[in-house]
């Protein structure tokens, strides 16, 4: 029964692993919103003049952290395909051990002997693999993490400047909130990343 519980293991962990894959979409999305917002910010500030002049260096700064979020999250990606690689060969090569293992049942053990530690082996060191790509990943959800704790920051910073922006108040405070919602959006996804993360490496303990 042992081999059958890991074999289900193997197809929750691969489960994870997509659902990691599917919320990088909102992360990247969110991301590219920001860095758009920031570029819309600048124009706006610029219209605003004087006005809006502590407005300048907060849209300077949501470009630079979105920037680097996207730069993360399509790291992120090129990493998650690998891992997708990993979580497939994990439960490729345990069903081809539960294939032996009754195959074994039903032939001389001696023959299946070599194939079984061999099959053994190999699923040992696919799930190592995905256990350091998945250690990788945790840090990269962490530094996304830090930014958008930045980003509710400046959400609140740029609040108080664009009450000061006269006219334009109302635009630069549309981008405040628009910071702040996607900031909680990209949060959001990567606490259920965060998650799914610390459910796969307690199943590959």
């Amino acid at each position: 029964m042992d081999h059958l519980n890991a074999h289900a293991r193997a197809i929750d962990n691969f489960v994870r692993v997509a659902n990691i894959i599917a919320n990088l979409d909102v992360i990247l999305l969110e991301a590219k919103n920001l860095s758009l917002t920031a570029k819309n910010a600048r124009v706006v500030a610029l219209r605003a003049g004087d006005s809006a002049f502590g407005f300048k260096p907060i849209t300077n700064f949501i470009d630079e952290f979105s920037d680097q979020t996207i730069r993360i999250t399509k790291s992120i990606a090129e990493l998650s395909n690998r891992l997708f690689a990993m979580a497939l060969a994990v439960v490729r090569c345990s069903e081809f051990r539960d294939h032996l293992l009754r195959a074994e049942a039903m032939t001389d053990k001696s023959v299946l002997g070599k194939l079984k530690f061999s099959a053994n082996e190999q699923l040992l060191e696919k799930t190592r693999e995905l256990e350091s790509a998945v250690f990788e990943l945790a840090g990269f959800f962490e530094d996304i993490q830090k930014h958008m704790r930045s980003a509710e920051y400046i959400a609140v910073t740029s609040r108080v400047e664009a009450s000061n922006a006269g006219e334009f108040c109302d635009s630069l405070q549309s981008v405040s909130d628009f910071i702040a919602g996607a900031a909680q959006k990209i949060k959001i996804a990567v606490g259920d990343n965060l998650k799914e993360i610390s459910q796969l490496r307690g199943a590959m303990r």
